[in-house]
């Protein structure tokens, strides 16, 4: 593959399975150092292995236990990321959860929450550790990884639904405040995908 990414350093949450997994094969053979996060442990030692097989000798990933809703979660990760790689170029907000299914009176409040929490405030607390970065280098990426809630209305799947329209406005908006940075935000929503979430 075509080293578009060689000297790149970049940050890639929810990697240790799926899309971001997939996400971070085809990064590390771009040519690019990466960190990646997610909550489970063993899962993320697994995906970090595997990668490391696809590196090059020159090339770091480096992972880290994390959950993205948490502030002190998100403030490690990027101090390693940038202690660990010497920077950061990238960002791809992968994480997300489905959150809990079923009519809004019968869903469990504190899961729907969570699941806002998740994909929502996940993604913005990324944004907000990395943008300072970003601006002093006058060069960022952000990526991030919307989905079907935003286009469309999903019935019994609401904590979900709110979570990606809302994350779209952000992007948007943010956008706007970085324009003129140097700094490009961008909101994908890749289709539906058969992984585990799914």
């Amino acid at each position: 593959m075509n080293q578009v990414l060689d000297g790149k350093k970049a940050i890639i949450t929810g990697a240790n399975q799926g899309l971001g997994f997939e996400i971070a094969r085809k990064f590390v053979k771009s040519g690019a150092d990466i960190m990646i996060c997610a909550r489970n442990e063993e899962m993320l030692e697994e995906a970090k292995n595997e990668l490391n097989k696809l590196a090059s000798d020159k090339q770091i990933v480096v992972s880290r236990v994390a959950d993205v809703s948490l502030e002190s979660d998100v403030e490690v990760i990027a101090k390693e990321t940038l202690k660990k790689l010497g920077g950061c170029h990238i960002l791809v907000n992968n994480t997300g959860v489905y959150g809990p299914k079923g009519e809004i009176e019968k869903t469990n409040w504190k899961s729907w929450i969570k699941t806002i929490e998740i994909n929502l405030y996940g993604s913005i607390l990324m944004c907000k550790a990395l943008v300072k970065h970003f601006k002093k280098q006058s060069y960022g990426k952000i990526i991030q990884l919307s989905g079907g809630g935003a286009t469309n209305p999903l019935p019994y799947l609401s904590s979900y639904a709110v979570s990606k329209v809302a994350i779209v406005r952000f992007c948007e908006t943010l956008a706007e405040e970085l324009k003129g940075t140097g700094i490009d935000v961008n909101a994908i929503a890749p289709g539906a995908l058969n992984t585990r979430m799914l």
